[in-house]
């Protein structure tokens, strides 16, 4: 693996990398390309690719949830499955503390041995379906999860009143096209749309914020 892909990837985002950073993000790898054989975690399999598409990809919404999110917020990371961009971003932000919301048990554990291995202590596992979350939380994100307008009555449960929703989408026309039907089910919300560059990529990506998500029918 290119430990120089990595940390040349995080400078090109804005990310200041320091020996811990960068050692927790290549153990998080490391737990990856162990337990992917037997847990179907990613699709990629090999390395560099896992670190393109996957590390930096979470990572380069950065900028975006440094803007939106303040220190010592409480943030969920919904259907963290692998980790991303839960761990990932937990490892970018020691002030902030994370969710990882996963139903399934052999992924649940996984994502508790990736703290133990990387030494997260900002971060824990929440093993519960979507639906029996019971907490609030100052910011929820997810990544390669369900369609906004098919979860939102259970997310809006979980967000304090000022709460924002960052999800990642791919190409911009699908989030907007997504968000329309989320309009013609009655809710109304105060959206930003983010085109997002991850650094070797030459993919769109697109970080969605919504605010104020409320029923209005």
């Amino acid at each position: 693996m290119d430990k120089e892909l990595l940390v040349s990837g995080l400078e090109r985002i804005g990310i200041e990398c320091d020996g811990v950073l960068v050692d927790r993000l290549i153990a998080f790898l490391k737990e990856i390309m162990l337990f992917n054989p037997a847990l179907k975690l990613v699709g990629d399999k090999d390395p560099d690719e896992i670190i393109i598409r996957h590390i930096l990809d979470s990572a380069a919404a950065y900028p975006v949830f440094r803007e939106e999110t303040e220190e010592k917020s409480i943030i969920a990371d919904l259907g963290s499955g692998a980790g991303f961009p839960g761990v990932v971003l937990s490892a970018l932000f020691p002030d902030r503390h994370f969710v990882l919301v996963e139903r399934m048990q052999r992924r649940s554990q996984f994502l508790k041995g990736v703290l133990l291995r990387t030494g997260l202590k900002n971060a824990e596992v929440e093993e519960r379906d979507l639906r029996m979350v019971r907490r609030e939380f100052d910011a929820v994100t997810c990544r390669a999860f369900h369609p906004i307008f098919s979860i939102v009555e259970n997310v809006v449960k979980i967000m304090s009143p000022s709460a924002p929703l960052l999800l990642y989408k791919g190409q911009r026309n699908n989030a907007s096209s997504e968000l329309s039907v989320l309009r013609g089910e009655g809710y109304g919300f105060d959206e930003r749309l983010v085109d997002i560059r991850v650094p070797y990529l030459d993919e769109s990506r697109t970080l969605v914020v919504l605010r104020n998500i409320r029923n209005e029918d």
